[in-house]
């Protein structure tokens, strides 16, 4: 079965995004709308919907928020980065669901409105699934001085299938739009410091990792732990949500 955001390509009619759009921002057209557009990098990324150029007229002003559109001009929402922070922002407290979807329905003109609610009720089941994988994950603490070679493949690991779970539950271009670039950083940071402990004859450390630790040293040592402590922390404990 199609993920909530996978829409099917209309018979007849060319694909088209909204010239509205914002680099970064998904459009999700239900039924026998047109297929979702994504910017340039989600597409590299995997988009796995029909792509391609187009444009529309503006029929209606924009819904904002904090000067933030969240439509296009179609009235069809607009699916990023932004739109997250709105929900997270209600979800984070408790019965934060309902007086989202009041917000969302006094503010969002039609086909808007629908696509908001949907998304809503998709979320708030994906946080609660994510609640539940979080609460069978066994992770260790970190020790100060850095996260062991198993840590880092644990979380890793768990990591992947939390995308697995987000791609099915919302749909690939919104899983991509919300947290392709959050997921991205933290797997780089994993990934450094376990470069970091590879010794200087693995073939995972190259040239320019041998110069960076001559050159760098402890200093490059530190800046790693920081930045794979911090992805561990967010990895262990992240936003809640509305799990109830």
């Amino acid at each position: 079965m199609a993920s909530l955001f996978d829409s099917k390509a209309a018979v007849g009619l060319a694909c088209v995004v909204a010239v509205a759009l914002g680099a970064g921002s998904v459009v999700w057209l239900r039924g026998g709308s047109p297929a979702p557009a994504v910017a340039p990098a989600a597409q590299r990324a995997g988009w796995d919907g029909p792509i391609g150029p187009g444009a529309i007229a503006d029929t209606q002003p924009a819904a904002v928020i904090d000067d933030h559109p969240l439509t296009d001009g179609a009235g069809n929402l607009r699916v990023d980065p932004a739109l997250r922070t709105l929900f997270d922002g209600y979800l984070a407290k408790p019965g934060g669901a309902a007086p989202l979807r009041a917000y969302l329905n006094g503010r969002l003109p039609p086909p808007a409105r629908r696509q908001a609610a949907d998304l809503v009720d998709a979320y708030v089941r994906y946080l609660r699934a994510e609640h539940e994988m979080r609460a069978q994950a066994r992770f260790t603490k970190p020790d100060p001085s850095g996260l062991s070679d198993r840590q880092v493949a644990e979380m890793l690991a768990w990591q992947q299938d939390r995308a697995q779970l987000r791609a099915r539950m919302l749909g690939t271009a919104v899983a991509q739009a919300w947290f392709d670039a959050d997921d991205a950083d933290c797997r780089t940071a994993l990934e450094d410091w376990r470069r970091m402990r590879a010794p200087a004859d693995s073939a995972d450390v190259d040239s320019n990792e041998l110069h960076a630790r001559r050159r760098h040293g402890a200093v490059l040592e530190q800046g790693r732990n920081e930045r794979a402590q911090a992805c561990a922390r967010r990895l262990m404990d992240e936003h809640p949500g509305e799990t109830q």
